[in-house]
């Protein structure tokens, strides 16, 4: 009894995962001008989506997150399921920063805080 509660101490305890350079998850989305950010790693990452359904806040994504060259590239969604066609506008560390990348038509990128 004694060593499977310290195992599941241990599991609690133990850090979690750092999210690889090929994983991120959407933490801005605004489907009025198809774009969203995503977190990957230390980084933010913000894309405009051209195929597939729009992307919710806090699901993983998976595919060429960090590549800048190459044009359209297929991300999956993890979490809800399917895929996304999507280009990569800019990389940077500020959340903030990256929202103000969005184009001026994006009317989520006016109301000041980050949901």
């Amino acid at each position: 009894m004694r060593k499977s509660v310290l195992a599941v101490l241990a599991a609690l305890l133990a850090p979690a995962p750092a999210i690889a350079a090929d994983q991120g998850e959407v933490v801005w989305v605004d489907p009025s001008c198809n774009h969203f950010i995503a977190k990957i790693g230390e980084e933010f990452g913000t894309f405009n989506w051209r195929a597939g359904k729009a992307p919710s806040l806090g699901d993983r994504l998976e595919g060429d997150l960090l590549s800048v060259e190459g044009g359209a590239r297929e991300l999956q969604n993890v979490t809800a399921g399917g895929s996304n066609t999507v280009y990569i506008l800019a990389l940077g560390p500020k959340l903030y920063a990256m929202i103000h990348t969005a184009p001026v038509q994006c009317k989520e990128r006016f109301r000041g805080s980050v949901r």
